[in-house]
């Protein structure tokens, strides 16, 4: 008869665990075959059967992890945007300056992916009433932050205290939104520096330009 050491977890446990584990595992495949094949494709070229093969798994499985197509397609764009190393929305240097950086690093060559993606959630959208409604409250999401950080900025003086953010951080994300379109409509100024700073000092000037 063999007896577990006190330190060893008991088998029940190390059964969920491996389930558990084995489940991280199935989810990683699909988002990283999701991932791929989302930029290469698009949304509505891309079938769950196709990703299911892609991510060597059945149809079926992905349903036990994701709800639908949709929930999968923006759990990748969440995933693809949290990757990304951009300054916060807050910084020794003030809001502006912070929210400047932020908006001019979707200008280099490392976000491509991030703006790939950006531009087939527009264009699903226009499709695909789920997508419209996720993108809407996505951006609604977004524009709270950044109307936070410019609510911080008017109790610190450092922008206008008539300013309105909720205006103001609406105007900030229908330039990153453009941005997001650099690759169809500007794709010589991807990575280029000079047009990285123009972006940076122009959001900076829209933003503390409405300070005194």
């Amino acid at each position: 008869m063999s007896i577990e050491r006190a330190s060893d977890p008991p088998p029940a446990r190390r059964v969920r665990s491996s389930t558990t584990e084995r489940g991280d595992a199935t989810r990683a495949r699909i988002l990283a075959a999701a991932e791929r094949l989302f930029a290469e494709r698009g949304f509505s070229s891309v079938s769950m059967p196709v990703l299911a093969k892609a991510a060597g798994i059945t149809a079926g499985a992905i349903y036990k992890h994701f709800d639908s197509k949709e929930e999968l397609f923006f759990e990748v764009v969440r995933r693809a945007v949290q990757a990304t190393p951009v300054s916060g929305l807050t910084g020794a240097e003030g809001v502006a300056a912070a929210i400047a950086e932020v908006v001019a690093s979707y200008t280099t060559r490392r976000l491509k992916l991030v703006r790939q993606l950006a531009v087939e959630v527009h264009y699903a959208s226009a499709r695909d009433a789920k997508v419209r409604r996720l993108l809407r409250n996505a951006v609604d999401r977004e524009i709270a932050e950044i109307g936070t950080s410019l609510a911080a900025g008017q109790a610190s003086g450092e922008i206008a205290a008539d300013a309105d953010p909720h205006l103001l951080a609406s105007a900030i994300m229908t330039f990153i939104m453009g941005l997001m379109h650099m690759e169809t409509m500007t794709p010589q100024l991807v990575g280029d520096a000079a047009w990285r700073d123009l972006v940076r000092d122009r959001v900076a000037a829209m933003v503390a330009g409405t300070a005194g």
